[in-house]
């Protein structure tokens, strides 16, 4: 009874000590302090549709934050904070080079704010509109190549007038933060090579707009490249399954919603698929799409770099010698950029699966040589390891049938 009596005194004393300790960490507010003094000093560093303003704070321990007020276009107005460990601010959201009043407050505790101080800007040339985009003709369908020097995130949005109603609507809005990049348009079965009138303009986030351009483009013909002729053609030096249940055949099984082909998880990069598709071809063009299960789209075995090979009559020894000819070497990249965080955007875009064009370089001059036989060369994953898996969701091939 003793002990119990003890237990209870020492758990009151407990309590009451934890709550005189949280009283202490209640801040006071005193409502009736003076605002902040104003920032002084303010540099300004213009940047592409924005600026840097680096200030001196005011001495006042009533200071919160301060708070810039600009109008990024006629009605739009933001506002930006800093807290009062930063001595600067960043702005953003401007589309012209024009000049910008920004007027910066020092905010209490009490919310209460200084006189503002009015600085000028002049951001430099913004990223929408340091962006460049071009028209190509391709496979099936349109190619636009793009450039973002500043890596920002851009809507690049493709319009055409397909129901002949005397103006366009958009057809589709590719979303990336990479440097530079294609992106295709072919419609749901590929357009006719007939002369096709699209425009291309690219948004930022801010509802900025560059430009619109307008062109005329002819696609190339192509056809779809049946699966029902393809079979396993395992070489020595193939990567096997994980095991029986991930066989080579489901590369190619039409079935987007199981894990595909899964490689065993210990083999040294490069490794090989090899593959065998029931008559000769010319390839101009290929989708990959990476395994959905556990999220792995990005990840572990997702094929960052694999080259194409073709052959006619391979060697049975697996070598990779003469009878194999290079088709084509292609990297599979994130729309949101480097970096592991992965965007609903990335999954959007792998889940459509990840479009390739063989075309002529230094690794595969002869792209479009007839071919029979396929290996799925894998460089790198995102495994990022010296040593990956390789999962292959599905594969499909488009070009010309040959016999």
């Amino acid at each position: 009874m003793k002990n119990r009596i003890i237990a209870i005194g020492i758990l009151l004393m407990s309590i009451l000590w934890i709550s005189c300790k949280e009283e202490g960490r209640i801040d006071f507010i005193d409502d009736t302090a003076a605002a902040p003094g104003q920032v002084t000093n303010v540099t300004v560093e213009n940047r592409p549709g924005g600026a840097v303003l680096k200030y001196a704070l005011p001495v006042d321990r009533n200071l919160l934050y301060v708070r810039a007020e600009y109008e990024i276009k006629p009605g739009v107005i933001r506002e930006t904070k800093s807290s009062y460990f930063k001595d600067s601010l960043v702005l953003e959201g401007f589309g012209t080079t024009d000049t910008y009043d920004v007027k910066l407050y020092s905010v209490g505790k009490n919310e209460k704010e200084s006189a503002p101080y009015v600085v000028q800007i002049n951001p430099t040339t913004a990223p929408v509109r340091l962006a460049t985009k071009k028209f190509r003709d391709t496979f099936g369908g349109v190619a636009i190549d793009f450039e973002n020097p500043e890596e920002a995130n851009l809507a690049i949005v493709l319009m055409a007038d397909t129901a002949n109603l005397g103006y366009m609507s958009e057809l589709i809005t590719y979303y990336t933060a990479t440097p530079k990049g294609t992106f295709t348009y072919r419609g749901v079965d590929g357009l006719d090579p007939e002369e096709h009138e699209f425009a291309v303009y690219i948004r930022d986030r801010w509802g900025n707009l560059s430009d619109t351009l307008t062109s005329k483009v002819t696609p190339w013909f192509e056809e779809f490249i049946p699966k029902s002729t393809w079979n396993a053609y395992t070489l020595p030096g193939d990567i096997p399954p994980v095991n029986a249940s991930y066989p080579t055949t489901r590369i190619w099984d039409e079935n987007y919603d199981q894990d595909g082909f899964h490689g065993l998880e210990t083999q040294m990069l490069p490794h090989n698929i090899t593959w065998d598709l029931g008559r000769t071809v010319k390839l101009s063009r290929l989708k990959y799409w990476p395994r959905k299960h556990s999220d792995d789209r990005w990840k572990r075995g997702h094929a960052k770099v694999f080259e194409i090979w073709g052959s006619v009559s391979p060697n049975p020894t697996g070598e990779l010698d003469d009878s194999w000819i290079p088709l084509g070497r292609f990297e599979s990249l994130k729309p949101s950029g480097p970096g592991s965080q992965i965007t609903q955007e990335d999954i959007a875009f792998a889940d459509e699966g990840i479009e390739f064009e063989f075309g002529v370089t230094d690794f595969a001059p002869n792209p479009f040589t007839p071919v029979r036989y396929i290996r799925f060369r894998t460089v790198s994953t995102y495994a990022n390891a010296s040593f990956s898996t390789v999962h292959v969701l599905e594969l499909s091939f488009w070009g010309e049938l040959i016999n």
